[in-house]
């Protein structure tokens, strides 16, 4: 008699950018107050990492945040990286927006008694380290992001989805072509060659995404690379009467930016999430994290019910007193999980 199909059994884990998660909540109950104080960031984060968690059964929780100075790596070798947002990579300055920047410091502390892990350093980007993760993920785990960041979809492969925040959907490499025109391992191609205007990284001069779609349409269907895209262009080129200046300017690297005739490599390195700048010793603090338990010592649900008291979450959430252990529930787990963890590592 043959044995039964046994299904393989996998380590499911969340990966969440948190700067990005805690804009969107932030920026999307700007009306919520408690006795003058707004906790639209702290309530909506809360509520959204609670849905993804209680819809999706997970094992492990890491939170990454941008430091202080995060995209210095990249400013090093781009000096017009972020130039649109005016950001100091050395220098410290006031946030421009301080109460962000406090309900980011109180969202920490919830994490924190949620027995969520976390990471920030000074100079590194949540896309950095998340990409790190994805990098080192283990044989049998799948895992989730969270995150606005269309960077991120560069990541996606058979155990790597992202949950895109804006559309409340996990995208997947099976589900990709439904939310976005080319195939999902060309995001970093199309990023290299068009850039990134929210990060000021400048692409090939007239060249867009639907540029590249109008003239490279097997770009929506398979895996391309640079040189698939240069070695058209001549083919493309000899077609037409006149040559199409835009295809010319890929071809002879033509940029506004600073980038020059090395702009594939730089934006290459700049874009590239699966080698993702970092320095050793963030490295080893994130290999660290990765394996290593949390001492549950004065980590409590307890200290958790007293701070959605004082800040006037309780009263936000549907049910009010009595409606927050039910918001706690798919919190629990994770709680057993890492406290168990804990113990068996003492042992």
């Amino acid at each position: 008699m043959p044995k039964p199909y046994k299904t393989k059994k996998y380590t499911h884990t969340l990966l969440v950018d948190g700067d990005s998660l805690l804009k969107t909540a932030y920026h999307g109950a700007k009306n919520l107050y408690y006795k003058g104080n707004h906790i639209g960031g702290i309530f909506q984060f809360l509520t959204m990492l609670r849905k993804v968690i209680n819809e999706n059964r997970f094992d492990k929780i890491f939170i990454f945040w941008d430091g202080r100075f995060s995209g210095r790596l990249r400013y090093e070798i781009y000096k017009e990286y972020k130039a649109n947002r005016e950001k100091d990579f050395y220098n410290h300055r006031e946030p421009k927006d301080p109460e962000l920047y406090i309900q980011k410091e109180r969202v920490k502390q919830y994490c924190e008694e949620l027995f969520i892990r976390q990471f920030q350093d000074e100079i590194i980007e949540a896309d950095d380290s998340i990409g790190y993760y994805c990098h080192n993920i283990v044989d049998n785990e799948k895992v989730v992001i969270i995150s606005n960041d269309r960077d991120m979809c560069q990541l996606i492969d058979d155990r790597v989805a992202i949950y895109v925040i804006n559309l409340r959907k996990i995208v997947s490499k099976y589900n990709y072509d439904e939310y976005f025109n080319h195939h999902y391992t060309n995001v970093k191609l199309v990023k290299i060659l068009s850039g990134d205007a929210s990060d000021n990284i400048k692409g090939i001069q007239g060249v867009k995404e639907k540029t590249l779609i109008k003239y490279f349409p097997e770009i929506c269907k398979k895996t391309l690379t640079l040189k698939d895209i240069i070695s058209k262009i001549e083919v493309l080129q000899s077609e037409r009467k006149t040559r199409l200046k835009t295809l010319d300017n890929i071809k002879n690297k033509v940029t506004v930016g600073c980038q020059g005739e090395d702009i594939f490599d730089i934006n290459e390195k700049i874009i590239n999430l699966r080698n993702p700048l970092l320095t050793e010793s963030s490295k080893e603090n994130l290999d660290n994290l990765f394996v290593s338990p949390i001492d549950p010592e004065d980590r409590t649900t307890k200290n958790f019910i007293r701070m959605m008291l004082e800040d006037g979450i309780i009263m936000a959430i549907p049910g009010g007193r009595d409606g927050y252990i039910n918001f706690l529930k798919p919190f629990l787990r994770i709680i057993k999980k890492e406290k168990n963890f804990f113990n068996i590592s003492k042992k």
